[in-house]
């Protein structure tokens, strides 16, 4: 159901946006050519998870995790009395 929702939503944005491509140049543009479900061609499956990517997710986003549970994280600075 929600994939039946977004073809339809990519339907609609593909013709909005050949229409709009399609102005600035002397021929149509076909909109199934702009539509990832109608192209035809491989979708993306995303960046594959390896050790590398995870480490880098971990110091971006883990250094945060410790003022969150209210201790103070790797780079929190003394508190000063």
């Amino acid at each position: 159901m929600a994939e039946g929702r977004n073809r339809r939503l990519w339907d609609h944005t593909a013709a909005i946006a050949a229409a709009a491509l399609s102005s600035f140049r002397d021929k149509m543009i076909d909109p199934a050519k702009l539509n990832p479900y109608r192209s035809g061609g491989k979708r993306s499956k995303g960046i594959p998870l390896t050790a590398e990517n995870i480490d880098i997710l971990k110091t971006v986003f883990a250094k945060n995790i410790g003022s969150l549970a209210g201790k103070p994280g790797p780079n929190a600075k003394e508190r000063r009395t």
